[in-house]
């Protein structure tokens, strides 16, 4: 495994990133996505549960060639792993979703299965994998035809787009059922012009408030867009871009249009991965929890440094029975042990973090051991159960660390500790899942 996934963080995109680092500058509307979209929130109100068979498709045989680079985007490894694996985590995560179906080209097959099988082998079993084509809707067409057929309703998703909220899906799933076909747009952000054929001067331009950008996801009845690509021509197959123009054009049914929150952008220049990279760290950063097993001026010193350097609240809890309460939407747990300490029951007590949680974020868990300067033979031992914990953490999408802090370390220390834990939470580096670290 570790073999394998090292093939994602040395892809030919590192190099090219580092040095474009310099020259991205932050667009707001862009890089800055409304997760918390009042619009979809009131919608999902509206829709009530998902009763019937959901399955999706995403396409993701792109070549990129708008990055620049050799390795195509949905390959391109953010925070130590494919973006792919993002968008695929939004989907796996809903218990309605019974079916994804990943098209991607031929050449990049292996590699898809191999991600499955590295970041998601409990819910692989619901990823169907098949070749793309040419186009992009050939490529959606072969794999719509990979759909189960008991499936009422299907969602079409760009692999590239890695914010999905199930409140907005779920909204547009319901209004596809009731209307044949839905999709998200969002409102036009420049205005559209239309230049003259022959020397490129202006002709006309458009009211952008009468235009919005269609964007995804998209839901149809699956019979209806079955129907629209098998009477669409070949014209449509290679040039068209729209599916909802198919289903309105070959089945007569126009599409009901949601409001999108402006999460819903697609990655499609380099720094739109360093925008992906900002919003993952950022919600990192969120819902931390650190469990104390005693009270310890030391700990609190820490704790109040931790929120500091997070500049948000981590919620103290002294009784591991809260695990429960909050575990599901924990982010990261700082589990802090007065070493020496029962390793296994430390073992059970990070697994509480994972049991019946779903995949749709990575979790960290950073295991803070503080007491006298370790012996020759304590370090060796820590590091053992890192590693162990470790391995079986890694298919829950979990990433372990553990930092070590004395009892009478200094204040400066402490800081440095305090530091040290709020990177590895932020930064979400899962190379560095298993190491043991020393705050001095």
């Amino acid at each position: 495994i570790c073999i394998n996934r090292t093939r994602w963080r040395n892809f030919d995109i590192c190099r090219s990133l580092v040095s474009f680092r310099q020259h991205f500058a932050t667009d707001t509307e862009n890089s800055r996505p409304d997760v918390s979209s009042a619009n979809c929130t009131n919608m999902a109100d509206a829709c009530g549960d998902v009763d019937f068979p959901v399955s999706v498709v995403l396409p993701a045989a792109g070549s990129g060639e708008r990055m620049g680079l050799a390795t195509p985007k949905q390959f391109c490894p953010v925070l130590g792993r494919p973006l792919l694996y993002y968008t695929l985590q939004a989907f796996l995560g809903v218990v309605w979703v019974h079916q994804v179906v990943v098209v991607v080209s031929a050449e990049w097959m292996e590699q898809t299965l191999e991600i499955l099988q590295l970041f998601a082998p409990r819910t692989k079993s619901k990823v169907t994998v098949v070749s793309g084509a040419p186009t992009r809707h050939r490529s959606i067409w072969n794999g719509l035809k990979a759909v189960g057929s008991n499936t009422d309703v299907v969602v079409l998703h760009d692999a590239v787009r890695p914010f999905v909220e199930e409140d907005l899906l779920r909204a547009v799933v319901v209004a596809a059922k009731e209307y044949g076909a839905a999709g998200t747009v969002r409102p036009l952000i420049s205005t559209v012009v239309s230049p003259t054929k022959s020397d490129s001067m202006l002709d006309h331009s458009l009211d952008r408030t009468q235009y919005q950008a269609s964007e995804m996801p998209q839901a149809f009845r699956y019979a209806a867009i079955m129907e629209a690509y098998q009477k669409c021509n070949a014209h449509d197959l290679d040039f068209g871009t729209e599916c909802l123009h198919l289903v309105q054009k070959y089945v007569g049914i126009s599409a009901k249009l949601l409001l999108g929150p402006s999460s819903l952008w697609k990655v499609t220049l380099k720094k739109d991965l360093y925008a992906v990279e900002g919003v993952l760290k950022e919600e990192c950063c969120r819902n931390v929890v650190m469990l104390s097993d005693q009270e310890s001026p030391v700990l609190q010193q820490l704790h109040t440094c931790l929120q500091n350097q997070l500049k948000s609240e981590v919620i103290h809890i002294k009784d591991q029975g809260q695990l429960a309460t909050v575990g599901q939407t924990t982010t990261a747990l700082i589990l802090t042990k007065s070493f020496p300490c029962d390793l296994n029951g430390t073992k059970d007590t990070v697994s509480q973090v994972w049991q019946g949680a779903s995949m749709v974020n990575r979790r960290v868990v950073v295991l803070l051991l503080y007491g006298e300067t370790p012996g020759v033979d304590a370090m060796p031992v820590i590091f053992k159960f890192t590693q162990d914990l470790t391995k079986e953490a890694t298919e829950h999408s979990i990433d372990i660390y553990s930092v070590y802090v004395e009892k009478q370390a200094t204040s400066d220390v402490l800081d440095r500790a305090s530091a040290m834990i709020g990177s590895l939470i932020c930064q979400a580096d899962s190379t560095l899942s298993g190491q043991v670290f020393m705050a001095q």
